[in-house]
């Protein structure tokens, strides 16, 4: 099982805390009522959006819109999953994310130059 599932499922574990989708949401509550009726909190569903203009500074807005997304690893209950895109800018505001996105370093997350620590299993 994945990690999530492990977690959910096992006897001593007393208490889980998840942010995501409902979807998730719903099979944690389940898992936690099968098994030793374990503490659950839970932050579902958010969806807040970045709107971005044609006039923007596209440098700062693929920068903040990554920000966005991927501060605290996306495990947030305001992470910017939703972004908004002028369609006379779409087509550069993609590539520059794209971009932006490959870029990111994954790794140990006490080093200076990572990002972001290392994931669950290989599809996080």
């Amino acid at each position: 099982p994945t990690a999530g599932a492990a977690i959910s499922e096992h006897y001593d574990v007393d208490k889980v805390a998840f942010t995501g989708s409902t979807e998730v949401g719903h099979i944690i509550m389940q898992a936690a009522g099968k098994t030793n009726l374990k503490n659950v909190t839970l932050e579902l569903g958010g969806k807040s959006p970045n709107i971005i203009f044609a006039d923007a500074d596209l440098d700062h807005a693929v920068e903040t819109a990554h920000f966005a997304l991927f501060f605290n690893q996306g495990q947030c209950c305001c992470a910017g999953s939703r972004t908004f895109v002028e369609e006379s800018i779409y087509d550069e505001f993609v590539r520059r994310s794209v971009e932006r996105a490959r870029k990111r370093k994954v790794g140990d997350p006490l080093a200076d130059e990572s990002e972001q620590g290392p994931q669950g299993d290989q599809v996080q």
